[in-house]
């Protein structure tokens, strides 16, 4: 048989059973070391230290690589530089059908506007 309650949980005892299974706020505090902000008795995400031990190791990465990151993703290609990377003129067959492809709807525009 399975297990019976003997008496009746009244409402004031069934509630307070379940005021134990709340969510509690997580303690942000900031670190120490980076001044990032992170979980309390945790790694910090941001230099991967705790209790200024290193646990957590990163790959620096240069300046340089940065610098790159930022200027290809500032730069967007236009008609002319499609098959130019870096200075260097690479054209692809992959190009030619982009530029094949842009003049046909170059062509499309200028018939529609007459």
């Amino acid at each position: 048989m399975a297990a019976v309650p003997k008496n009746k949980r009244s409402k004031s005892k069934r509630d307070m059973k379940r005021n134990s299974y709340k969510l509690t706020v997580l303690n942000i505090v900031e670190c120490p070391r980076c001044r990032a902000k992170k979980i309390a008795h945790r790694v910090c995400l941001s230099c991967g230290y705790y209790d200024n031990n290193e646990i957590i190791k990163f790959k620096e990465k240069s300046k340089e690589k940065q610098k790159e990151k930022a200027t290809t993703k500032t730069k967007s290609k236009t008609r002319k530089q499609i098959g130019k990377i870096s200075g260097e003129e690479k054209v692809n067959e992959t190009s030619k059908v982009e530029k094949q492809k842009i003049e046909k709807q170059d062509e499309k525009i200028a018939k529609e506007a007459i």
